[in-house]
């Protein structure tokens, strides 16, 4: 993984996202970019922030499993209100953005999330 932590909040603005859930000031420790919740269980390291357009609760479910920091929905998804909820009381942060997986994928390699 990285050397560093990179906050959320310096990726905010180029992502154009929007938190849903906890805090910002956060770090991530890279990345994992996937929507099949299996292949996340597999792969995905702690600490990472991950992309997907998956919103349903199982997207919680994997991410408290494998201590994923983040969540970032791309496409302009919005999750319902009690997966919100639930991953508020995970401490799962939640982030929305109206960009495609594929230019929210290239404005976070370029931000320095290679991993």
């Amino acid at each position: 993984m990285n050397a560093h932590l990179i906050k959320l909040e310096e990726l905010l603005p180029s992502i154009r996202a929007q938190v849903l859930t906890g805090s910002a000031q956060v770090g991530v420790d890279g990345c994992y970019i996937s929507d099949l919740l299996s292949d996340v269980l597999a792969r995905a390291q702690p600490g990472v922030l991950w992309v997907t357009i998956q919103t349903h609760r199982n997207v919680i479910s994997v991410a408290a499993t494998k201590d994923i920091t983040a969540v970032l929905f791309t496409c302009d998804r919005k999750p319902d209100p009690s997966i919100v909820a639930e991953a508020e009381e995970q401490g799962i942060v939640l982030l929305r953005t109206s960009l495609t997986t594929f230019e929210a994928a290239g404005k976070l390699w370029e931000l320095g999330l290679r991993e």
